[in-house]
């Protein structure tokens, strides 16, 4: 697959990807929130508070979880699959011969142009050590090679 068309589905997958998670959470933010102000009559006052204050907690966590999920959304909605990469960086697509990455959010494997890739941000253990790096050098992270055979 030609490289912009091959980032371009990357960033397309991923985005998918993310978007899927938000709604995800949203819904179960919205089912929550509906739990949480029903109806109480058949509970005793106490513990419809001890209810209402877990749900209220795990509310809010959800929410901020799609907080995440919107800002790594932006962060992919930024990149521009038409500007390739020399170097390992953020917005880069990266293969190497143990795994491909997305480097831009952390998200879990996704499928793009046929092959698998894992969503990092450049905070990553692997990544950190990858940064700078050109097609055809490597590095070894616990006892892992890898070996940089393209970037996008």
């Amino acid at each position: 697959m030609e490289p912009t068309a091959l980032k371009r589905a990357v960033l397309k997958a991923a985005r998918t990807q993310l978007a899927d998670i938000a709604a995800e959470l949203k819904d179960r933010v919205a089912d929550l929130r509906t739990v949480t102000v029903g109806d109480d009559d058949h509970e005793t006052a106490s513990q419809t508070e001890s209810t209402r204050g877990g749900d209220v907690d795990l509310m809010n966590a959800l929410s901020e979880q799609v907080e995440h999920v919107q800002q790594d959304l932006e962060r992919i909605d930024a990149l521009d699959s038409t500007v390739s990469c020399d170097t390992v960086q953020f917005g880069a697509v990266v293969h190497t011969d143990q795994r491909n990455f997305l480097i831009a959010a952390s998200l879990e494997e996704f499928d793009a142009g046929g092959l698998r890739y894992l969503g990092v941000t450049p905070k990553a253990p692997v990544i950190q050590a990858l940064l700078g790096k050109r097609v055809g050098e490597h590095v070894t992270i616990n006892g892992v090679a890898y070996h940089i055979l393209a970037i996008h």
